[in-house]
Protein backbone atom coordinates (compact mmCIF):
# COMPACT_ATOMS: atom_id res chain seq x y z
CA UNK A 1 0.00 0.00 0.00
CA UNK A 2 1.26 3.27 -1.26
CA UNK A 3 0.88 6.97 0.75
CA UNK A 4 1.10 9.46 -0.66
CA UNK A 5 0.91 13.44 1.03
CA UNK A 6 -1.13 15.86 -0.62
CA UNK A 7 -1.30 19.59 1.03
CA UNK A 8 -4.41 21.21 1.55
CA UNK A 9 -2.72 24.50 -0.17
CA UNK A 10 -2.43 23.02 -3.55
CA UNK A 11 -3.72 24.95 -6.67
CA UNK A 12 -5.99 22.33 -7.59
CA UNK A 13 -8.14 22.61 -5.01
CA UNK A 14 -8.41 26.09 -4.82
CA UNK A 15 -11.60 27.41 -5.87
CA UNK A 16 -11.54 29.74 -9.34
CA UNK A 17 -7.93 28.89 -9.84
CA UNK A 18 -7.55 29.47 -13.04
CA UNK A 19 -9.67 32.93 -12.72
CA UNK A 20 -7.17 33.93 -9.93
CA UNK A 21 -3.92 33.04 -11.92
CA UNK A 22 -5.39 35.63 -14.56
CA UNK A 23 -5.76 38.32 -11.28
CA UNK A 24 -9.71 38.63 -12.33
CA UNK A 25 -10.49 37.24 -8.71
CA UNK A 26 -9.15 36.56 -5.33
CA UNK A 27 -8.08 32.93 -4.88
CA UNK A 28 -10.34 31.69 -2.57
CA UNK A 29 -9.29 28.66 -0.33
CA UNK A 30 -11.13 25.25 -0.05
CA UNK A 31 -11.74 25.13 3.18
CA UNK A 32 -11.87 21.90 5.07
CA UNK A 33 -15.02 21.43 7.06
CA UNK A 34 -15.36 19.81 10.75
CA UNK A 35 -17.57 16.33 9.92
CA UNK A 36 -17.07 15.09 13.38
CA UNK A 37 -20.49 15.47 14.91
CA UNK A 38 -24.03 16.07 13.43
CA UNK A 39 -26.74 18.54 14.59
CA UNK A 40 -27.79 17.25 18.31
CA UNK A 41 -31.16 15.62 18.27
CA UNK A 42 -33.82 16.77 21.26
CA UNK A 43 -32.35 15.83 24.61
CA UNK A 44 -29.75 13.83 23.36
CA UNK A 45 -25.86 13.47 23.07
CA UNK A 46 -24.02 14.42 20.18
CA UNK A 47 -24.64 11.66 17.17
CA UNK A 48 -21.68 10.85 15.59
CA UNK A 49 -21.86 10.58 11.92
CA UNK A 50 -18.85 7.27 12.08
CA UNK A 51 -19.06 4.24 13.49
CA UNK A 52 -17.25 4.81 17.03
CA UNK A 53 -15.21 1.09 15.88
CA UNK A 54 -13.87 3.07 13.03
CA UNK A 55 -12.59 5.64 15.18
CA UNK A 56 -11.18 3.43 17.34
CA UNK A 57 -9.61 2.06 14.56
CA UNK A 58 -8.16 4.92 13.18
CA UNK A 59 -6.80 6.34 16.35
CA UNK A 60 -5.03 2.53 16.85
CA UNK A 61 -3.42 3.20 13.34
CA UNK A 62 -2.18 6.41 14.38
CA UNK A 63 -0.25 5.14 17.24
CA UNK A 64 0.93 1.94 15.46
CA UNK A 65 1.32 2.54 11.79
CA UNK A 66 1.90 -0.38 9.05
CA UNK A 67 1.69 -3.02 12.00
CA UNK A 68 -1.81 -1.68 13.66
CA UNK A 69 -3.22 -5.14 12.50
CA UNK A 70 -0.92 -6.95 14.26
CA UNK A 71 -0.56 -5.43 17.10
CA UNK A 72 -4.66 -5.43 17.51
CA UNK A 73 -4.58 -9.68 16.87
CA UNK A 74 -1.82 -9.39 19.97
CA UNK A 75 -4.70 -7.48 21.96
CA UNK A 76 -7.03 -9.73 21.31
CA UNK A 77 -4.53 -12.91 22.01
CA UNK A 78 -3.73 -10.86 25.53
CA UNK A 79 -7.56 -10.14 26.25
CA UNK A 80 -7.93 -14.50 25.88
CA UNK A 81 -4.88 -14.53 28.36
CA UNK A 82 -6.93 -12.43 31.05
CA UNK A 83 -10.59 -13.93 30.34
CA UNK A 84 -12.05 -11.01 28.77
CA UNK A 85 -14.21 -12.25 25.52
CA UNK A 86 -15.68 -8.77 25.14
CA UNK A 87 -12.53 -7.36 24.84
CA UNK A 88 -11.04 -9.73 22.64
CA UNK A 89 -14.09 -9.16 20.42
CA UNK A 90 -13.23 -5.96 20.12
CA UNK A 91 -9.55 -6.37 19.16
CA UNK A 92 -10.64 -9.02 16.69
CA UNK A 93 -12.69 -6.47 14.85
CA UNK A 94 -10.37 -3.69 14.46
CA UNK A 95 -8.20 -6.51 13.38
CA UNK A 96 -10.47 -7.38 10.68
CA UNK A 97 -11.13 -3.52 9.60
CA UNK A 98 -6.58 -3.79 9.02
CA UNK A 99 -6.48 -7.54 7.52
CA UNK A 100 -9.67 -9.73 7.22
CA UNK A 101 -7.24 -13.02 6.65
CA UNK A 102 -4.84 -11.98 10.03
CA UNK A 103 -8.70 -11.79 11.77
CA UNK A 104 -10.33 -14.90 10.47
CA UNK A 105 -6.18 -16.69 11.28
CA UNK A 106 -6.74 -15.20 14.92
CA UNK A 107 -10.21 -16.03 15.60
CA UNK A 108 -9.27 -19.75 14.67
CA UNK A 109 -6.19 -19.49 16.72
CA UNK A 110 -7.85 -18.34 19.84
CA UNK A 111 -11.02 -20.36 19.57
CA UNK A 112 -11.87 -22.25 22.47
CA UNK A 113 -11.25 -25.92 21.86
Amino acid sequence: MSVRFASANHPVRRLGWRAAGRGLIAPALARAANDNLLPMADNAAPLHRFDPLLIEALRHFAVHGLAAAHAASDGARDAVRRGDCGDKDHWLAITRMFDPRLANRARRELAPA
